[in-house]
């Protein structure tokens, strides 16, 4: 005892030493920085015209109709001098684009990259028998080769052999085909085969739970089912499950070239025919096309293919379902060309030079933003490299050992995103940090600090960029350039955190299904956080007041209200759905347009860039008749290093609001090493952890401006995994808060109670 003890003062004595040591050697690194600051200020000043930066940023992006009215319309103000044009301009449907494509770029050009599976196997947790799973998936470690190209030529042979291929299968002109797949260079070949072939492409998230798979089958009546090998479990219990009419599956062969007996044995049955349903293999449906062209001696393919009209519905999107059951948004292949329309100004910079810049896709080609963006990456000539999240960077679950990551080997120059990934991209760098010492973490946020408030200025960190930043850049290839960012809220601390360490051009855009994907976007000179910057090209938007909530268009110092969309990007409805449809449409006959009734908060700012403040559905009223805006709450929160994911509750019977937290395992151990709490204290979550939590959480919340009402007064720390496939999330990873409150039913109301106090793990 009295050894331990020793021990034990010992390492605190230690450890205070440190401490005073860093905080020591930071505060001389400040005063040297300080120095070295403002002895070449001038120099920067000269070199780098802040003033012409900040002009930029602060100039006029949109305009309203009537300047006088706080509820008139606002569009773009746009400049596209150095515009050289683009497939985009002389076509109207998805089709017509890969037909005419060759007039402004080479076909012999890459297109495609894909990365071949080597080796693969499974990853085992310390018991040997359980399997090791990342976001509810069991993760298999793989060996993967470099990247393999196609050409413009190469994939456009592809996929008409694909889609004649599908037509010999049986499928009828304008009969839908659900595709249920992941993230893959083939998922882009069927869609150019659909579109070749006059289908209707059905979109839905792979990550989707059973019930929401088999509703969005059964609405749109689809007989025929596009996948990947991995997903044909799912597949078969969905069919299984809901007693599905499908005819055919057609499936992505296994992709490893080496896999153990194990795996041989678990997916020996994937393909065995499932109620009346046959499995195909995309293998075998390219070589009957193949065979047809043979067979036809005038090999007329206009005679065997017959595209959809532009006007008619190519497209059925399911949304990911945040708020209930998934909706089929109907989209034609025509609005699908005119939303590219609308981004080409916000990738200006890669138009006539896009073999110079690489592409990398990796997020769900089921979402519309996506979706929408490797269209007009494709036609802009801009090679596109698929990824896997499970493989994407170097902290990836599935790179096996001495394998590269997709980033590295790719170097890619664009990609998008969602905050969700942005938010680990941040852990993971903390991470590191932390794995090296606290001075590395202090250190880095001093100099990103540093560099976020200069930045402000109109300047640039030459040296932190070359000395710090690149180490951070070559994760993901070192020659990243733009990342736009879309699906959800981006918080304003990530979104200046994430740009400054990446070194990179970060702009948030806004965009929903029903209106086609993105629809406003900020621009590269736009130096504020939080905005998601002006309407597109040919976009129209408008505010309508919305007294519940408290927002008005006649609100001070920015007008605020329920954001509306116009544009002939817009959707035509919801599938079957014509209640939902009239909710959410509003006919221009004046302009030729629908306008959307987004749902969305927004506020518009003098420059004509719009802020999403908040969502109708997100707000709730509390005891007092104040509204708090749950959805903003989380977002903010979520930037405690110790969440993974948190869900805020409100009671109209109270005025305070409670919290279900699921922590990061890995943060969590830490910070119980560094309070000495045991391990078996640690699994069981105790009181004293749950107290740091939410004092941790307090912290961040008045950090990043949070009122003290709108910070919970109670939390409920979760030892459940929430992911798509126990409908605690969406397909897109954003929570159901439905499915959340009725799981955990109990555990609220027990919060609300003014008796319960702070709790532990459930």
């Amino acid at each position: 005892m009295i050894t331990e003890f020793l021990s034990d003062t010992f390492m605190i004595k230690a450890t205070t030493m440190d401490h005073l040591f860093q905080n020591v050697l930071l505060i001389l690194l400040r005063i040297v920085v300080t120095v070295y600051t403002y002895l070449t200020i001038p120099i920067y000043y000269f070199l780098q015209k802040p003033n012409d930066i900040l002009k930029k940023s602060k100039k006029i992006r949109a305009k309203q109709l009537n300047p006088n009215d706080p509820k008139s319309i606002w569009f773009s103000v746009l400049d596209r001098k150095d515009y050289c044009g683009s497939v985009i301009d002389i076509v109207e449907t998805i089709d017509e684009m890969c037909n005419k494509i060759g007039e402004y770029l080479s076909l012999k050009d890459r297109a495609v990259g894909y990365r071949r599976v080597i080796r693969e196997y499974i990853v085992y947790g310390t018991d040997g028998i359980t399997p090791l799973k990342s976001d509810g998936k069991i993760i298999k470690k793989r060996e993967l080769s470099d990247y393999d190209w196609l050409t413009y030529e190469q994939l456009f042979e592809r996929k008409n052999m694909i889609a004649k291929g599908l037509l010999r299968t049986g499928i009828k002109h304008n009969e839908p085909i659900a595709i249920l797949c992941e993230t893959c260079a083939e998922y882009l070949m069927m869609e150019f085969a659909i579109a070749r072939a006059g289908f209707v492409q059905v979109n839905v998230f792979a990550t989707l739970g059973e019930s929401g798979i088999a509703h969005a089958i059964k609405e749109t009546n689809s007989k025929y089912i596009f996948t990947s090998w991995d997903l044909i479990p799912k597949i078969r219990s969905v069919i299984q499950t809901y007693n599905l009419n499908v005819k055919k599956i057609i499936y992505i062969e296994r992709r490893a070239e080496n896999v153990s007996m194990e795996i041989i044995e678990k997916e020996q049955h994937f393909i065995q025919p499932i109620n009346q349903a046959q499995f195909v293999s995309l293998n075998e449906i390219e070589s009957d096309g193949r065979q047809s062209s043979n067979d036809d001696d005038n090999d007329n393919d206009e005679m065997i293919c017959k595209p959809l009209d532009k006007n008619q519905v190519a497209f059925i999107v399911f949304t990911s379902g945040s708020t209930g059951i998934p909706k089929g948004v109907q989209l034609t292949s025509n609005q699908m060309i005119q939303v590219c329309h609308q981004m080409l100004p916000s990738l200006s910079e890669y138009i006539c030079n896009g073999q110079k810049n690489i592409y990398v896709a990796y997020l769900p080609q089921a979402h519309i933003f996506e979706s929408t963006c490797e269209f007009l990456i494709f036609a802009l000539g801009i090679p596109i490299g698929f990824a896997s999240p499970f493989t994407l960077t170097e902290s990836s679950p599935g790179l096996a050992t001495n394998t590269k990551s997709d980033l590295v080997l790719l170097r890619p120059t664009f990609m998008i995103s969602v905050p969700l990934v942005l938010q680990r991209i941040q852990k993971q760098i903390y991470n590191k940090l932390e794995s090296r010492s606290s001075f590395h973490v202090q250190l880095f946020n001093y100099l990103m600090k540093y560099k976020i408030d200069w930045t402000e200025k109109g300047y640039k960190t030459p040296l932190i960029n070359k000395i710090f930043c690149k180490k951070i850049r070559e994760q993901f290839g070192g020659r990243l350039d733009k990342i736009i960012v879309g699906g959800a809220p981006l918080s304003t601390n990530l979104q200046s955190l994430i740009k400054a360490a990446l070194d990179t051009k970060l702009v948030q855009g806004y965009g929903m299904t029903e209106t086609c994907g993105a629809c406003f976007a900020m621009d590269n000179d736009d130096l504020s956080y939080g905005r998601s910057g002006p309407p597109m090209l040919n976009v129209y938007a408008k505010l309508d007041d919305w007294n519940d909530g408290g927002y008005r268009t006649s609100d001070l110092p920015h007008p605020r209200g329920e954001l509306l969309v116009g544009s002939k990007a817009n959707c035509l409805g919801y599938l079957n759905n014509p209640e939902a449809t009239n909710e959410l449409i509003v006919k221009d006959k004046k302009l030729g347009i629908n306008w959307i009734r987004s749902g969305d908060i927004a506020e518009v700012f003098p420059d004509g860039t719009f802020k999403i403040v908040d969502r109708k559905k997100d707000l709730v009223k509390m005891a007092n008749g104040e509204y708090v805006s749950l959805g903003k709450i989380e977002t903010t929160l979520k930037n405690c290093g110790y969440i993974d994911h948190i869900c805020v509750f409100g009671n109209a019977l109270a005025n305070y609001l409670v919290a279900l937290v699921v922590p990061n395992a890995e943060k969590m151990g830490h910070l119980a090493k560094i309070h000495r709490i045991p391990n078996e204290a640690l699994r069981s979550m105790n009181h004293r952890l749950s107290d740091i939590l939410l004092k941790s959480v307090r912290e961040t919340g008045i950090e990043n401006g949070l009122k003290k009402m709108e910070i919970p007064t109670k939390i409920q720390i979760v030892s459940d995994e929430w992911t798509s496939d126990n409908e605690m999330l969406t397909a897109a990873m954003k929570l159901k808060r439905c499915s959340i409150k009725s799981r955990y039913f109990s555990v609220i109301n027990d919060l609300f109670d003014d008796s319960y106090g702070n709790s532990t793990e459930i």
